[in-house]
């Protein structure tokens, strides 16, 4: 099945590297998706942006927040655990998980 993951990731300045979270929050999930035979179609950063208000996540106030956007096909089963992961991080503010697949390999290459 195809998923895809929209989330935004803490931009936090240390080191000059406002992206160092989300990269280590991507690779996490890509190396999770991997590992159960999944693949990793597109990646993309959509930079980081002004949240629309003030988000709070682990006793911590967000105002801006780095962006990102994964496509996978992986089982349903992965895509728990993914969905899993992103709850459990600390570095994540927010993210969703939508299927976009169908239910064969087939309905994929159309």
């Amino acid at each position: 099945m195809r998923y895809e993951i929209v989330g935004i990731a803490r931009a936090v300045a240390k080191n000059g590297d406002i992206y160092k979270d989300t990269k280590d929050v991507i690779s996490t999930i890509g190396k999770l998706i991997i590992n159960n035979r999944g693949v990793i179609r597109k990646i993309e950063n959509l930079q980081v942006k002004p949240l629309p208000k003030i988000m709070k996540r682990n006793r911590e106030s967000f105002i801006v927040g780095s962006h990102f956007y994964v496509e996978f096909d992986a089982s349903p089963g992965v895509q728990s655990q993914v969905f899993r992961a992103l709850r459990m991080d600390t570095r994540m503010i927010r993210s969703t998980i939508v299927k976009t697949g169908g239910n064969s390999i087939k309905d994929l290459h159309k």
